[in-house]
């Protein structure tokens, strides 16, 4: 049994990673690092997270072919998974809603890393509790 949640950030910006793992380690969890989507996925299966923060644009893999990489697995497949990025029209060749496609992908949600990072570090402890 852990003694926190574990929240695996995948992200390929160092900077952005050690900002959110900082506030996220003083607000109790416990966090692991992936800094492309092959090792996001490598992660996911070794560390079993309870909660992940994809970037969508990363080296090699990127966060959509993680996350269907993750939900392919039997034994990561119902992953919490949310998509924190920049991006702000990720697939403009889809029509609709950046939300909606999100989830249809796998994720629960679509969250940019421009919000205030209280208010992401508040829909995380939100997630992990669901």
């Amino acid at each position: 049994m852990r003694d926190a949640p574990v929240i695996l950030i995948a992200d390929d910006d160092v900077g952005f990673q050690e900002i959110m793992a900082t506030a996220l380690k003083r607000n109790g969890f416990l966090v692991a690092e992936a800094h492309d989507g092959t090792e996001a996925v490598e992660k996911a299966t070794n560390l079993k997270p309870d909660l992940i923060l994809m970037d969508l644009n990363m080296p090699g893999e990127n966060g959509t072919e993680a996350i269907l990489d993750i939900e392919k697995n039997p034994e990561t497949k119902n992953m919490k998974i949310v998509f924190l990025t920049s991006e702000t029209n990720p697939w403009p060749a889809v029509k609709g809603e950046t939300k909606e496609i999100a989830k249809e992908i796998g994720a629960r949600e679509y969250l940019s890393k421009t919000d205030d990072l209280s208010k992401i570090v508040e829909r995380v402890k939100e997630l992990v509790k669901q």
